[in-house]
């Protein structure tokens, strides 16, 4: 049975979403943080704590600590499998038939666990959870910006010794303003090398000369957030024309204060502009929400209309790191749904 805020109590397809932008400890099932937390001896195993400090995010620096908490949790390679079989029960449940969830594999190096066992569980649990539900969970390698360029080598090497087929895409989150996105050329020209499709974090907390610069130092496939485009209008205009797809979390983007006002967010802008803009849940048990919850929040609160939906629906299946026949039948899905 669906959540109440499914798809389809919003006149939207009732099934068949993607979401690429997806963060692996940001997209757990809270009863999964609980057991995690148990298992650890963390004060989170009880979930009045957990929601307390879920709510008390008022900037980036909240949000980037309560992250690095929740990844403390994790102890050994198998809590990965239970919690990837967990993520795409949730996701499955939400309405969703395709994500693409970062991972970050620097961090299990810096909990004492071996990487390559750590993402070996999360494919395996991914694995499971589409012989399951039928949701495809593809990876995409996550650097953390702040640790800097040597930190993402680390990571394609880790690729280059396991090139998993379900690690599809190379991106960088993390703090955007400690380290320009130019010091990442050489990486991302490697991840390139490597095979793999290229996404990046920012104009979410860095204004729009940061996504012109990755755009022009990085040539990424794929933005996630990118909101702040809209401060330039020849920056929306070349956005709109190179098709490039934004991967937007409207709720992601208030509850780090990176919008200060729900009248501010500039999506409605954007889709106006002509930018191809997808949605996404970013980290979801952090922010309270879901992927089907942000086409809500998007009709409910930002007062987007059917079609402005269904072009998200849609976007999110072009800008996907998939082969052209799953993209095809992702959109048939949603011709069938709707």
């Amino acid at each position: 049975m669906k959540p109440e805020n499914a798809a389809s109590s919003l006149s939207l397809p009732t099934g068949g979403l993607a979401d690429c932008h997806l963060h692996f400890e940001g997209s757990l099932p809270a009863a999964q943080v609980a057991s995690l937390a148990r298992r650890a001896g963390h004060a989170f195993a009880d979930p009045k704590t957990f929601e307390a400090a879920r709510r008390s995010l008022s900037g980036p620096e909240d949000f980037l600590q309560l992250f690095a908490e929740v990844c403390r949790l994790f102890r050994r390679p198998e809590d990965y499998l239970e919690a990837a079989q967990g993520i795409g029960d949730f996701l499955a449940n939400d309405g969703v038939t395709r994500a693409e969830v970062y991972v970050s594999p620097e961090i299990f190096s810096l909990l004492g666990l071996d990487a390559a066992e750590c993402l070996r569980a999360i494919d395996e649990g991914f694995r499971k959870a589409k012989e399951t539900h039928g949701i495809h969970c593809a990876i995409l390698l996550d650097a953390v910006r702040h640790w800097g360029p040597e930190s993402a080598d680390r990571v394609l090497d880790l690729y280059a010794r396991l090139p998993l087929p379900s690690i599809v895409g190379f991106g960088i989150g993390g703090d955007e303003k400690s380290v320009p996105a130019a010091a990442f050329a050489g990486v991302y020209l490697r991840a390139r090398a490597l095979g793999l499709r290229t996404s990046i974090h920012t104009g979410e907390w860095d204004g729009a000369p940061a996504v012109r610069e990755a755009l022009d130092a990085l040539r990424p496939d794929r933005i996630d957030h990118g909101i702040a485009a809209v401060e330039d209008p020849r920056l929306l205009a070349r956005l709109a024309e190179e098709d490039t797809i934004l991967c937007v979390a409207p709720t992601s983007n208030l509850r780090t204060g990176a919008v200060a006002q729900i009248a501010e967010h500039p999506l409605k802008r954007m889709l106006e502009a002509g930018v191809r803009v997808a949605l996404s849940a970013d980290d979801p048990i952090l922010f309270g929400t879901s992927t089907s919850g942000e086409y809500r929040f998007a009709k409910e609160v930002l007062g987007l209309d059917e079609r402005d939906l269904r072009r998200l629906a849609e976007n999110s299946w072009h800008g996907a790191f998939c082969s052209r026949e799953e993209r095809n039948k992702g959109l048939n899905s949603l011709e069938e749904s709707h």
